[in-house]
């Protein structure tokens, strides 16, 4: 009796634990759904598609500091599907006058071994853009770090930022925070398929980055590097 006794009590100990778990990762699943719905809703009368950027007013009656790519896989020193597609829509945003120059923003923190900057500089040249108008940030390593550097490194005020639909939100979102006054304009989609692991992921970062954005890590205190 004494060992079913203890079974039962373990069981139900074990039970509780479980219950606990799953509230928390219900609470936590709720919060990011609400951080998620919140940085979408700010920042939905910012962004346009490229065809309602270049034809519409935004792009005629405003004038910005910079157009900013955020980047994405680099595969055998070309860009990914996914990357061009950003390339070639900040290139079209570019050529409408709106800005003074690009900024391109990625990883190349070490270029001898993956230089996502140097392949969209190549890319944007390759679609006319004036090599002497284009500016890289080789330690864009995130969203908020593209925007932080932006403003402090750049000093970009304004900017038209360029990038995927579903990471648009979240960089315009970033670089509000952090002061620059942007619109964001979705990239194209030349075919290639969004896959599920990229929208989970940015359902995350969206939490993620609404903290940063409240207690701007580095800001105070940034140093050129």
């Amino acid at each position: 009796m004494k060992i079913l006794s203890k079974k039962i009590k373990n069981s139900r100990i074990l039970f509780k634990i479980f219950l606990i778990f799953s509230l928390m990762v219900f609470l936590g699943y709720l919060i990011l759904q609400i951080l998620n719905l919140y940085v979408q809703n700010k920042t939905d009368a910012y962004i346009y598609s490229l065809d309602g950027f270049v034809s519409g007013e935004v792009s005629s009656d405003s004038h910005y500091d910079a157009v900013i790519v955020l980047g994405c896989a680099v595969w055998d020193n070309a860009a990914s599907p996914m990357l061009a597609d950003r390339l070639r829509t900040a290139a079209s945003v570019y050529k409408t006058g709106c800005a003074d120059y690009v900024l391109v923003s990625g990883d190349s923190e070490h270029p001898e071994k993956y230089d996502e900057t140097g392949v969209m500089r190549d890319f944007l040249i390759d679609e006319g853009i004036d090599p002497d108008r284009i500016v890289c940030d080789p330690l864009g390593l995130s969203t908020y770090e593209t925007m932080l550097r932006a403003v402090k490194v750049f000093n970009v005020e304004t900017a038209v930022v360029v990038t995927t639909g579903f990471h648009c939100a979240r960089s315009v979102y970033d670089s509000h925070m952090l002061g620059i006054e942007s619109v964001g304009v979705e990239a194209i989609n030349s075919g290639y398929v969004i896959r599920n692991y990229n929208y989970q992921r940015e359902f995350i970062a969206r939490g993620k980055d609404y903290v940063f954005a409240l207690i701007k890590p580095g800001y105070k205190n940034f140093e050129v590097t």
